[in-house]
């Protein structure tokens, strides 16, 4: 059945105020519904950390790190979907198939790619939509939180799950998402044995 739902966030320190049924978006679709519940889950999971810990930099680091912790799992499952994909020799393959593939597959958006550094080993991952953004509004006070961490962490968790090493972070713009990918290494000790080509 349809029926309308919306929700904002407004974080304040330690409080969560939530508005629900704002007229105008009608739902039926059961993937968005989902995706809404996720973000509003997510936000309610955001605002209990600003609570918790009195650091928002404490938060952050527990976003990346819970992140990390799902990108590892979500590597597997990944790769149990897509058994077509190859193994990634060069950052402009990963740097696809992380915008092509997985983040429309997880997220339901696409990405683009940009701000490649000279050495073609640095790349932005842009989101025009981020779902975890969508129904979120982070107030100056806390200009420091880095909501969407956990993307970040979770491409870094799933990259590392598939022996690649990079260090990601993220940063919310008005418009987009940025999230920056830079390259740091093959895990060799990681690699099943004849996987070393």
């Amino acid at each position: 059945p349809s029926f309308m739902f919306s929700s904002y966030y407004y974080l304040f320190k330690s409080q969560i105020f939530i508005q629900m049924a704002k007229p105008g978006k009608v739902l039926s679709d059961g993937k968005k519904m989902s995706g809404e519940l996720f973000s509003l889950t997510y936000g309610a999971l955001v605002a209990d950390m600003i609570k918790d810990f009195d650091d928002i930099n404490q938060v952050n680091t527990q976003l990346d790190k819970m992140g990390f912790n799902m990108g590892t799992r979500l590597a597997d499952d990944f790769l149990s979907k897509r058994t077509n994909v190859s193994r990634c020799t060069d950052c402009k393959q990963m740097a696809d198939t992380l915008a092509k593939e997985v983040i429309p597959m997880y997220l339901g958006v696409s990405a683009s790619i940009s701000n490649w550094s000279s050495g073609d080993k640095e790349f932005s991952l842009i989101l025009d939509n981020n779902p975890l953004m969508e129904l979120v509004e982070v107030p100056q006070s806390m200009s420091s939180l880095n909501y969407s961490q956990l993307l970040a962490g979770a491409i870094r968790g799933g990259l590392e799950a598939v022996h690649i090493k990079v260090f990601s972070s993220v940063n919310e713009n008005p418009s987009n998402t940025e999230i920056r990918i830079r390259f740091d290494c093959i895990l060799k000790d990681a690699l099943p044995a004849g996987d070393e080509d």
